[in-house]
């Protein structure tokens, strides 16, 4: 395949290159082809991050290291300064310094003649660490290491057995600063690495401890709404057990009324009776007795014509009061289905809160109960004690008190009335009436007010007389 490197402005094609080419292969080949020798190193550029590529590294195996990223890397050859031949040697002539653009005007100084071995720099000392894997410039740096170990063991070794020569020395002082520089360059590289995972590492915190807040904001808004959610809740069912109170009194009422109603059409139809049978034995008696003078006839027709009167009277008022127990059972009727529409739609409101509750309580565990509630045992042994006759009507009211139970009501008192009389006033006349509701037949009694017992009383006297 080919390798694009740029040299000096210019990009150069280098042809031939596989996956076991090096770095060391291809800068000798465009020193070769440009005809300049030196010291070159060959850098990779992606976008603003440059990396100097060691003399065993594979370009193409760097290449493919970048994946997406491929098309944006760039090769550069840079010189770095002149080869080892261009150099004067160090025997008996002064090594000048290197000419820049700052120190072209100072003269040049003499450097005194030392039969040491030239120090080469010592290599920049990076606090970095790695816990990942190595990757191919790290074990490359380690066999650097271990090569510079065996070579200075080898040079002490030498010098134990005998003097080295001047080449020699001069090979292994050449050698050991190839290896300072590549790990000079491996160091700037680690740095840069580090820098960069650094300044990932605190944007990605800062961001973390952002979230971390607002969670902690948000979950603290949640619980001061929970609160809220739950005085509403107990203030709800507050208004609910009186509403039930209230249901439970208008109840026996309405039973109360429908009792003498019951009551006094029973007596209205006895009077009729009885009126009627009156005035066929009175018509018996005329047929039956002697004629009578004129004087005594006028005097039946009369005492009859009052009776009759009378009787009309007593069958008017009866009719009346009867109208007038029709109306307060038809407006008992009305205020008692408002009253299930505001229970109806209480239980609707309670069932929302109750969801909004379930929803907003975060790591709650629900427990769903199989068995019958505590009251449940209590009201079929209620039942058990009741007559054989009364049974079917206990069990009735105990399932609605157990369907109501499950729905979050308490209504004991409509299992404990039933069709029992027991519960019910002897002074007091009652009356049933049955309800259909949406969820379940509920039982009803009302209890008449004062002015309207006293006038039922009356009109029932007055029957009786």
């Amino acid at each position: 395949m080919e390798l694009k490197v740029w040299v000096d402005g210019i990009q150069r094609v280098v042809c031939g290159v596989s996956d076991q080419t090096t770095c060391q292969e291809v800068v000798i080949a465009l020193a070769r082809a440009i005809g300049q020798t030196g010291r070159y190193v060959l850098v990779q550029k992606l976008r603003e991050k440059e990396r100097q590529l060691l003399p065993h590294e594979c370009p193409v195996e760097s290449l493919a290291k970048c994946g997406q990223y491929a098309n944006d890397v760039q090769f550069v050859l840079r010189r770095t300064g002149p080869s080892l031949t261009e150099r004067p040697s160090s025997d008996n002539a002064t090594q000048a310094p290197e000419r820049t653009f700052i120190r072209a005007s100072l003269p040049i100084k003499p450097r005194p003649v030392s039969t040491e071995v030239p120090r080469s720099r010592e290599p920049k000392k990076s606090m970095t660490f790695n816990l990942g894997p190595m990757g191919p410039s790290d074990l490359f740096a380690k066999s650097k290491l271990r090569q510079h170990k065996r070579d200075s063991a080898d040079v002490k070794d030498g010098a134990n057995g005998g003097q080295p020569s001047k080449d020699e020395l001069f090979k292994t002082v050449l050698r050991q600063q190839e290896q300072l520089y590549s790990l000079e360059v491996h160091g700037d590289s680690l740095e840069m690495d580090l820098r960069y995972w650094e300044r990932s590492r605190s944007t990605s915190q800062e961001d973390e401890i952002l979230y971390l807040e607002q969670l902690v904001r948000r979950n603290e808004m949640e619980l001061g709404e929970e609160e809220f959610w739950q005085s509403e809740l107990r203030l709800e069912k507050e208004c609910e057990r009186e509403r039930q109170e209230k249901v439970r009194s208008l109840q026996a009422t309405l039973e109360e009324y429908t009792q003498k109603i019951h009551e006094l059409t029973a007596k209205t139809e006895a009077l009729e009776k009885e009126i009627q049978w009156e005035i066929a034995e009175r018509a018996k008696r005329v047929k039956e007795a002697p004629a009578q003078g004129p004087m005594d006839l006028d005097d039946v027709a009369a005492k009859m014509k009052r009776d009759l009167e009378a009787k009309v009277k007593q069958s008017a008022q009866l009719e009346s009061s009867l109208t007038n127990v029709e109306k307060a059972l038809e407006e008992a009727e009305r205020n008692l289905q408002a009253q299930n529409q505001e229970l109806e739609d209480l239980n609707k409101e309670l069932r929302q809160c109750n969801l909004q509750q379930f929803i907003q309580q975060t790591g709650a565990t629900v427990t769903v109960l199989q068995s019958r509630s505590e009251d449940e045992p209590q009201l079929e042994q209620t039942n058990h004690e009741l007559p054989a006759h009364q049974r079917n009507g206990g069990q009735d009211a105990v399932w609605r008190l157990h369907y109501l139970t499950r729905g979050g009501l308490a209504l004991r008192s409509a299992a404990t009335l039933g069709r029992n009389p027991a519960f019910l006033k002897p002074s007091s006349l009652h009356f049933s009436y049955c309800l259909p509701s949406q969820d379940f037949p509920t039982k009803l009694s009302v209890a008449m007010s004062s002015p309207a017992s006293h006038f039922l009383s009356d009109s029932f006297n007055a029957g009786c007389n």
